[in-house]
Parts: structure tokens; sequence; C-alpha cells
């Protein structure tokens, strides 16, 4: 999640839930690839009554904003080892 700019709290992306299958609402599909294995971990959003909405890890840097100076972290697993 990217922080806000006082660093009070994390950056919340609102998600309209009429484009959402059943599975993404209720977070058992990741909400941009569909994927359900392994179920998605890394919250990314919220639906308008406040359910969490869930990525997979891939997908997860895709959708969340880049942090203020243009920063990126490294992944979460290298694939250099694979």
């Amino acid at each position: 999640m990217g922080w806000d700019r006082d660093r009070a709290g994390r950056l919340m992306l609102t998600f309209d839930p009429t484009g959402l299958s059943a599975a993404q609402r209720d977070g058992d599909a990741c909400v941009v690839c569909h994927k359900k294995w392994p179920r998605p971990r890394v919250r990314v959003g919220q639906l308008p009554d406040r359910a969490p909405i869930h990525a997979c890890d891939e997908c997860a840097e895709a959708v969340l904003p880049v942090p203020e100076g243009g920063r990126v972290p490294l992944p979460r697993r290298s694939r250099a080892f694979l």
C-alpha cells in the first residue's frame, strides 16, 4: 500500500463492485487476473461498504501506487535463483 503524504495512514483504493465476480468480492480471487490459487493475500483496496479487496503478488505490484520519489521496492522474491 502507499502511504498518504503525512504518513498518518495507508491509501485505500475503492473498487466498484458491479464489475467484479462474487469470488473477487469475497476475496477468493484476484481483483485483476481472477486467479484463485494460491488465494490472493495482498490487500489492495476496498469496496464502498469497506469490504477488503485482494490481489495476487504479481498483480498487487501493478495496482498499488508508486511511492513518492519514484523508488520502487524490490520484488518480494527473486526469480534469479529459481
